[in-house]
């Protein structure tokens, strides 16, 4: 019985690593437990096998198979212990293992000994099922905690006598965030939420440990559920907010753009008369929206009859520059920051910042000075070429973007990337439009299970034999240091761990 606890706790540890990965979320966890009808036939087999060995008196067989699979169990879970951080929750969560490890060890000590073997294959089998029931019986004092940290950063952020600023939407929030920071830290003293904490328990951390002086807050807000927006702005009372876009993400739980649409909109809704909304005039679904608000708004775009607009738009593999009317003035603008798409980011933070009397001179050297959000559309060196890091953006419309600023690079364009989460029953749509998408590529190499891209490449004609497949990201970026030569460039779009690449095919 040792042994086998050993083996499971060793399960365990990675358990807990993807739960605090996926930000201890329990239906998400959930959904990607992998039962199937093989698990239960294997359960049924291992019953019988373990019955026989019994009744012939050779179980010692049975301990030995479970010590031979101690070292693989040992060897996988070094790689997830580094990534685990230990807080006050994974605390808590050692702390009832360790006491239903006793429980169990003292079960084994009664219980028949055919019993004792049955209950360790089924702790081995359906270890994400135990690992569940820890989950379940500590919610209720996680669910106690998290409302008393709540409640005091509600207080707190009650006090605070800035200017409190929200930005939500489905994708461009936390660029959209960075850059208002850099431009209003030209003239105040700003607080922003930490790198994407954007739920609740995030906001929360960030008022608690950082809120105190400051002149602003700058508040990313995300959601995957309804109702959470319209929470986050009665918890934070912005009085100016900015929606970036709508579009398919999340669908798995809100289930229609409309819901999404409908949510993002509750950050507008929830405004004072005397606030200032800012809302992307470019994209489709808040093009379309009627707008009824107490406050002002501003429309932001490109290529709309937006009230704030960039003109003169010059980007290439360099960056941007482009020109903005601010008042009776043509401003104009330079970036680093890659794609069309920063550009009305950059809108966005010009806005804001004109509103809230910045210097244009001001504007402008922050605008300058802004780098890329790790992990989004940050370019850097890889092995004998340049890389595009998109790995923490896992939308359709990011997605594109992403392979129109990849053309624009010189020299070859390679893409690594394992498709889309979350995307519901839309998923294989969206991910054929994606392969279509990605056909100008001298190479592919695609990471899991991919048939809707693979679809959507041999639809446009794509030479599968420019076509390589692997089963984690990190063989993808192996191979691909044996496919990049001087002068390439390679896109990594979206980077989803294995287990939740199983979710969405599921899902899907």
């Amino acid at each position: 019985m040792i042994a086998v606890l050993i083996y499971w706790n060793l399960l365990s540890i990675d358990d807990i690593c993807f739960f605090q990965k996926i930000h201890y979320q329990k239906d998400r966890y959930l959904d990607t437990m992998d039962l199937t009808i093989k698990d239960l036939i294997g359960m049924i087999l291992l019953s019988g096998i373990v019955i026989l060995l019994e009744a012939y008196d050779i179980a010692i067989l049975y301990y030995l198979v479970i010590l031979m699979m101690l070292p693989a169990a040992i060897k996988n879970t070094k790689v997830y212990q580094e990534k685990l951080k230990i807080t006050k929750r994974i605390m808590r969560l050692f702390a009832l293992i360790i006491i239903l490890d006793i429980t169990f060890f003292c079960l084994s000590l009664v219980l028949w000994e055919i019993l004792n073997q049955l209950l360790m294959l089924f702790m081995m089998i359906f270890h994400h099922f135990v690992f569940y029931l820890y989950i379940w019986i500590t919610d209720p004092i996680e669910t106690s905690i998290r409302k008393s940290y709540v409640l005091k950063a509600k207080k707190k952020c009650d006090r605070f006598e800035g200017i409190k600023i929200g930005i939500t939407g489905s994708y461009g929030k936390t660029s959209i965030k960075n850059l208002v920071y850099d431009v209003l830290s030209m003239k105040y003293l700003c607080l922003k939420t930490k790198a994407s904490y954007n739920n609740e328990m995030g906001i929360t951390k960030t008022i608690l440990e950082e809120m105190s002086d400051q002149e602003v807050f700058i508040c990313e807000m995300g959601a995957d559920h309804m109702h959470e927006i319209e929470d986050l702005c009665t918890f934070v009372e912005p009085v100016i907010g900015i929606v970036s876009a709508v579009g398919p993400q999340h669908l798995s739980t809100f289930k229609s753009i409309e819901n999404i649409l409908h949510e993002k909109m509750k950050l507008l809704e929830s405004l004072p008369e005397q606030g200032m909304g800012f809302f992307n005039f470019d994209n489709f679904y808040l093009h379309e929206q009627e707008m009824n608000l107490a406050c002002e708004v501003t429309r932001v775009g490109l290529h709309s009859a937006a009230q704030l607009k960039a003109i003169h738009l010059v980007c290439d593999h360099l960056g941007s520059q482009f020109d903005v009317m601010l008042g009776d003035h043509l401003v104009h603008f330079s970036t680093i920051l890659l794609g069309e798409h920063n550009i009305l980011n950059c809108l966005f933070a010009i806005g804001v910042g004109y509103y809230l009397k910045v210097d244009p001179v001001l504007i402008q050297m922050a605008i300058a000075c802004a780098k890329p959000v790790e992990h989004r559309m940050e370019l850097k060196p890889f092995y004998k070429g340049m890389c595009i890091d998109n790995a923490y953006n896992s939308n359709p419309e990011s997605a594109r973007i992403s392979l129109e600023v990849l053309k624009m690079m010189p020299g070859r364009h390679l893409l690594v990337t394992p498709g889309f989460i979350d995307l519901g029953e839309l998923h294989g749509y969206y991910s054929q439009v994606f392969g279509t998408q990605m056909a100008f590529c001298e190479k592919i190499v695609l990471v899991g299970e991919c048939s809707d891209i693979v679809t959507g490449l041999k639809e446009a004609g794509y030479d599968m034999e420019n076509v390589a497949y692997c089963a984690t990201m990190r063989d993808a970026l192996i191979l691909m240091r044996t496919m990049i030569e001087e002068g390439d460039t390679m896109l990594i779009e979206n980077d989803i761990p294995e287990v939740l690449m199983n979710a969405s095919e599921k899902k899907a």
